[in-house]
């Protein structure tokens, strides 16, 4: 005969302690942050069993399945980890905990299951599966580490704070050393790989894939059915507090001639005194003193360090890895104004934004169009008959194909591409013979300098063979970027 005060007293009796004796009711509307309560209300335990030898005995001895993992030992010395007080330097209102779990207790929950199907056979069905250990440690932990650390508990898998509790035990090796009477093949196998490859001989994945193969009476053979009494209690390895990443986006706006976007450094020699990602950089490092190592910047292409980036600049976003805080629009507003104090850079629309998001910069990277103007020169005095020429052609897209420029070769390899010119325009400067303006709207990835210059016949056609004279390039702009991400910002 079974009933949940036989099972509870049985397993009690065994050595398990009150939260794991209650999950094997296999009942998941019991809340098992408060057992107690519903011990009491259904009048579970038996008068004998509270007697003070057994609860000795339960003081003594960590329980025979979870190790004392569902025990009040364990929230003691998770609330007396230092690592614990790192969560308090965190700003979010809300928390979620994972655990990562010794693998010998996953032999113990085997046994025990085991052990409880043969005792109780029309209770623990196939279809009858106990609380998972996991699950019921979140219950019963949740409350004391948010009393702790004055956050919510979030079950959600999209809240952005973490604390992850890894626990070890003593004699974890030990036990599941029995596995390889169980599985002989399985860990030699294991073990030659382990010659090739790192990795842990006794991954829990290893110890899930034989206890599925191996047969009961195997098991039984080489493990205690159920488990013996553990004369030591798990023990927390480390615990992790972590955030999700901070996005931030933005556009930049370069106005020198001498910048390269990111820190340009070869061979250890610096060849450019700062970068546009430096400068940005270190206008947060000074507000939020945020490491500039926790920080990571992306943008929607490149421009060369002698090209400047005008209109509206070009989107890029910034990951901040494991932010302590989140910043308001305020202070989003005086890193623009502090940003904005270089002579060589300007920022603008700095906002949060979310990791989904940050596809469309990829996905502008291939799609977008860009807009630029160049001021040019031709070999000759140039002709009212060439500017026509220009102008001309530039009244419908038409596609034009590029080699690899010379000046990439060293980064990239050989290929012939085709981009599209949408549109291109053209005056004279006045008071020069020699000097136009081209206005050009190119697909993205279009080298303009070689569409300018030729780039010794690798681009055609160009500028050159359009006119029918030599061209050069003096200086290049980007115009517009025909991106519509970020959102503008309005302060």
């Amino acid at each position: 005969m079974f009933t949940e005060k036989n099972i509870y007293n049985h397993l009690r009796e065994l050595g398990c302690c009150e939260i794991c004796s209650v999950r094997y009711f296999c009942n998941k509307y019991i809340d098992l942050g408060d057992v107690n309560t519903y011990i009491k209300m259904n009048n579970i335990v038996q008068d004998k069993l509270d007697d003070e030898e057994n609860n000795k005995k339960m003081k003594v001895n960590p329980c025979l399945v979870c190790l004392g993992l569902l025990q009040t030992e364990s929230i003691d010395s998770i609330l007396m980890d230092e690592n614990l007080k790192v969560g308090l330097s965190y700003d979010s209102p809300v928390f979620t905990c994972s655990i990562s779990m010794p693998a010998c207790i996953l032999l113990r929950e085997h046994s025990m299951r085991l052990y409880l199907e043969n005792k109780f056979p029309e209770f623990f069905t196939e279809g009858n599966k106990e609380i998972p250990l996991n699950r019921a440690w979140k219950m019963f932990v949740k409350a004391s580490i948010s009393k702790y650390l004055l956050k919510d508990f979030e079950t959600s898998d999209s809240c952005d704070f973490a604390i992850n509790i890894s626990y070890d035990h003593k004699d974890d090796e030990t036990e599941l050393s029995s596995l390889k009477e169980m599985q002989p093949n399985t860990f030699q196998q294991r073990k030659i790989q382990k010659r090739k490859f790192t990795g842990d001989l006794f991954a829990r994945k290893c110890v899930v894939n034989v206890l599925e193969q191996t047969n009961n009476d195997t098991f039984k053979k080489y493990y205690p059915v159920p488990p013996s009494i553990p004369t030591n209690f798990i023990t927390i390895k480390n615990i992790e507090c972590k955030q999700n990443p901070m996005y931030i986006a933005g556009r930049y706006i370069k106005l020198s001639r001498e910048l390269s976007q990111s820190p340009w450094i070869i061979d250890g020699i610096r060849l450019q005194e700062s970068s546009v990602q430096e400068i940005i950089f270190e206008s947060i490092t000074k507000l939020f003193n945020i490491c500039e190592k926790d920080m990571k910047f992306s943008a929607s292409g490149r421009e060369d360090c002698d090209v400047r980036c005008i209109g509206k600049g070009r989107p890029f976003y910034i990951e901040i890895a494991d932010p302590k805080r989140h910043l308001t629009k305020e202070e989003f507003k005086q890193l623009e104004k502090n940003v904005n104090e270089s002579t060589m850079i300007k920022v603008r629309d700095l906002q949060i934004t979310c990791k989904s998001d940050l596809s469309k910069i990829k996905e502008g990277e291939e799609l977008k169009t860009k807009d630029y103007q160049a001021l040019c020169r031709t070999k000759n005095d140039i002709t009212q008959e060439q500017i026509d020429k220009i102008n001309e052609t530039g009244l419908n897209p038409f596609v034009i194909k590029q080699q690899t420029p010379i000046r990439v070769l060293h980064r990239r390899p050989l290929a012939v591409r085709e981009r599209t010119i949408h549109k291109m325009d053209t005056k004279k400067v006045e008071g020069s013979p020699y000097l136009f303006i081209l206005n050009i709207n190119t697909q993205a990835g279009t080298y303009v300098k070689e569409f300018v210059h030729g780039d010794f016949e690798r681009t055609l056609p160009n500028i050159g063979t359009i006119i029918g004279d030599e061209a050069e390039l003096i200086a290049l702009d980007v115009v517009s970027i025909n991106l519509d991400w970020p959102p503008e910002i309005t302060y």
